[in-house]
């Protein structure tokens, strides 16, 4: 009590003695026990090899919001001659996968047969008799670290198969596994019901009489559209590799970027866009199909050249009177969403078109109000 570390865990004061277990450490390249196999993509340009059925997982069906995702439905599906003409592998159910490129170390159990797009490494556990999934994905997910410090490559890092294959991971015997993963996921439905409240959370930003509230039109930012012209990409201009990352609705979600699923153009074709490229401290809305997802583009996001496609706005403030992490937090916050939803037009496919939204206003306190209110905002979010 005397200098206030109050702490209710009753773990932190129980007695007990220290104890130590030496399990055997086993590698994922150890076929005896693992089969590692990489995911592919069918060409995106061929109709037949989409939508027949067979579940395709991408990033997209391992939420950053899960420990460990369960798989048992993916958002895309391919076709059985978009398997047998691409890369892709069906992988057995019960199954450990895990994220390797871009975004590395997201895992999963897919509870049913899947294939993956090329963004994955997949262990499929050989022997059932020394390992169960559980177990062996709680392992990896505390191998992440090491994942990424041995990624390699140039804007989006990727671990490659040989190296993902000299991972190891102590492996005790079954009924430890099982006993570690049942304790966990016991630990883990305290979790979800935290989360539950946490995706309810929005920002709050109230608002001071004297702050000056412009319309978008008189705000200090540009706003600036996707390239719509005739030098606009068209399918045979996209690869999974290039000079500019081209920016879907599907890369920009309700809480910043999901780099999967990317695409990119050449320098040329880069060239000669005229409008709709990031540069550092802008902001992102969609304003079509999914409306209302943010993303900043500050100095934490990898990538020198990136574009949008014209599902979205960019918002460039001016730095000297608004912040860029205040407009990101304001375009998530109620205020913005109540207005976002009386603008809204189309009922197919929702959009917010710019007419529309330059008569939103925007509170808009001094700078250094502002930054206080990032600074609360990200706070509370810590917490």
């Amino acid at each position: 009590a005397a200098n206030g570390d109050y702490n209710f865990s009753g773990e932190r004061y129980r007695e007990s003695a220290a104890s130590s277990h030496s399990f055997p450490l086993v590698s994922l390249g150890e076929e005896t026990l693992f089969r590692v196999e990489s995911g592919g993509t069918p060409k995106s340009d061929v109709e037949e090899y989409w939508g027949g059925g067979i579940p395709w997982a991408t990033l997209v069906d391992l939420p950053a919001t899960d420990f460990i995702s369960q798989i048992t439905t993916t958002k895309r599906t391919i076709s059985e001659k978009g398997l047998r003409e691409s890369s892709a592998k069906m992988i057995p159910a019960n199954s450990v996968v895990v994220s390797t490129r871009a975004t590395i170390g997201r895992i999963a159990i897919n509870r049913v047969p899947i294939a993956t797009n090329q963004g994955f490494k997949n262990v499929i556990i050989q022997d059932s008799a020394r390992a169960v999934p559980e177990y062996v994905a709680l392992a990896l997910t505390k191998l992440v670290p090491t994942m990424e410090a041995w990624a390699t490559g140039g804007t989006f890092a990727e671990i490659s198969k040989s190296k993902f294959c000299e991972l190891q991971i102590p492996l005790p015997p079954l009924e430890v596994q099982k006993e570690i993963a049942a304790e966990i996921e016991g630990y883990q439905k305290v979790i979800n019901g935290a989360r539950a409240v946490l995706d309810n959370y929005r920002p709050q930003i109230t608002i001071h009489p004297d702050w000056p509230i412009p319309t978008f039109e008189a705000a200090p930012f540009q706003i600036i559209d996707g390239d719509r012209g005739t030098n606009y990409p068209s399918k045979e201009d996209f690869s999974p590799t290039g000079y500019c990352l081209f920016l879907n609705t599907k890369n920009v979600r309700s809480d910043g970027f999901k780099f999967d699923e990317l695409e990119f153009i050449s320098a040329e074709k880069d060239r000669a866009l005229r409008k709709g490229k990031l540069e550092r401290g802008d902001v992102l809305l969609t304003t079509r199909g999914t409306i209302g997802n943010t993303a900043l583009y500050d100095a934490s996001v990898p990538g020198d050249h990136i574009r949008i496609n014209s599902g979205m706005l960019i918002f460039r403030p001016d730095a000297t009177k608004l912040s860029s992490s205040y407009l990101f937090h304001f375009f998530q916050s109620d205020n913005f969403r109540a207005q976002r939803e009386a603008i809204v037009s189309g009922a197919a496919q929702p959009q917010l078109p710019i007419r529309s939204l330059n008569e939103a206003r925007i509170p808009l306190p001094p700078l250094a109000t502002q930054q206080a209110i990032v600074a609360e905002i990200e706070a509370e979010q810590a917490l």
